[in-house]
């Protein structure tokens, strides 16, 4: 098997949605003739999800370099260094990552006598040690895999600090994309958006999305467990747009009409969020005794409680450049065989996933009064033990992780050529 050089700062045990798709990658890829190879960086005071580590192959090579952490640190220069990594390092708090363990980063090229590598953000300056390796070793074909878009997300445009930055970085992000061999997202939205940037990338990019992982599901319960209340579950992550505003202001909605009643309700959330978050919005919409928080959990056990519950929500957020992406729960979603009440842009690609795989109701956030109807249609139907959902279960095993493997070996092989 040809060995392929991964370079992926987020990186089992580290939990959360940003190590998911590279490690389902690494799975897989022995399966198509390619042996990963991966860098990452030691584990500090993140999400640690220690069953991840089961997903990989036995044999794995892995180098954990050493972190220079910035935001993860303890003691009395905590703050001032969480304020350097946050704020003012570009293009993101891992610059140190990349800077002082790119000439590590060379010897294990020579010593693992690596052709190809693939480098993978958030966060971006992963993709700057690629630059690096590219420079130094012009033969080696490098390919980009931007889980997210870098001066087009909508998350930078709305920090006045990310902004400040965006032009320098700019620059660098034209240098990756006009160097690499390669270029990956995970939405055709996203995918044009850096055609547009960057023409050259016509005939050298590609989009493979999101996708689940059969294995993930094997031994889980099919099975609500609320009892006699109506359980909406959300999971995932809540920052900046990408909250349960408009969720929770259609339900007051549809509460203060009488066509929900609130003592039948549960809402569950699991996620890293904090909990004052979530108390807050107990408190405002009179949910204190309806809203219970989970925090974090290993992934099985969050697929697991998508199966606990009756509806699901999905939340993106509103304003510029949301309907480029999706949340990666998107995909665990669509694959457990429950109803999704999608608050994503009608027009975006999360809705166009939702609607091909017909798993469930898209409301655009701006649309408050249709976020109450849904809500009270998919409540009337549980009450009435009428709660329907049939997905297509042809277009949902597009998303499946091994599926998306074999993609990413094809473009390994298609590289040579370019």
């Amino acid at each position: 098997m040809e060995k392929v050089l991964i370079i992926a700062n987020e990186f089992p045990p580290m939990g959360g949605a940003g190590v998911q798709r590279t490690t389902k990658f690494v799975k897989y890829l022995p399966k198509f003739g390619y042996d990963p190879v991966v860098i990452t960086k030691e584990h500090v005071a993140d999400l640690t999800d220690k069953t991840l580590l089961e997903d990989l192959p036995k044999n794995l090579k892995v180098y954990r370099l050493k972190p220079y952490d910035t935001v993860n640190r303890k003691g009395i220069f905590r703050l001032p260094f969480k304020f350097l990594g946050t704020r003012i390092l570009s293009p993101d708090s891992e610059y140190f990552w990349y800077y002082f363990n790119r000439d590590k980063i060379a010897e294990i090229i020579k010593k693992e006598n690596i052709n190809i590598i693939y480098t993978t953000s958030f966060p971006y300056s992963s993709h700057l040690m690629g630059l690096y390796i590219k420079r130094l070793f012009p033969n080696i074909r490098w390919i980009t895999d931007f889980r997210d878009e870098w001066t087009n997300n909508p998350y930078h445009l709305d920090s006045w600090y990310r902004k400040i930055k965006l032009d320098l970085e700019k620059k660098k992000e034209l240098e990756v994309t006009n160097e690499c061999d390669f270029l990956i997202t995970n939405t055709p939205f996203m995918l044009d958006n850096f055609i547009k940037d960057n023409p050259s990338l016509v005939g050298r990019s590609t989009y493979i999305p999101n996708g689940y992982d059969e294995e993930d599901f094997v031994g889980l319960n099919n099975a609500r467990d609320g009892g006699d209340k109506f359980v909406i579950t959300y999971t995932g992550s809540l920052y900046g747009r990408r909250n349960l505003t408009e969720f929770l202001d259609g339900l007051k909605i549809a509460i203060d009409n009488k066509k929900i009643d609130k003592s039948k309700l549960e809402i569950r959330v699991v996620g890293n969020i904090y909990q004052e978050v979530l108390d807050e919005y107990a408190k405002k919409y009179d949910l204190v005794n309806n809203m219970k928080s989970f925090g974090y959990l290993p992934h099985k056990e969050s697929i697991q409680m998508l199966y606990n519950s009756d509806i699901l929500l999905l939340v993106i957020g509103k304003g510029k450049g949301s309907k480029n992406f999706y949340t990666g729960k998107i995909f665990e979603y669509i694959r457990v065989d429950r109803p999704i009440l999608s608050i994503v842009p009608e027009d975006g690609a999360a809705a166009q996933v939702i609607n091909e795989t017909n798993t469930g109701t898209v409301v655009d956030p701006e649309d408050i009064d249709g976020i109450s109807v849904v809500l009270e249609r998919y409540y009337k139907s549980w009450i009435e033990g009428k709660l329907v959902h049939e997905p297509n279960w042809d277009k949902i095993q597009v998303y499946s992780r091994e599926s998306q493997a074999k993609r990413l070996s094809e473009i390994f092989k298609e590289s040579k050529d370019i």
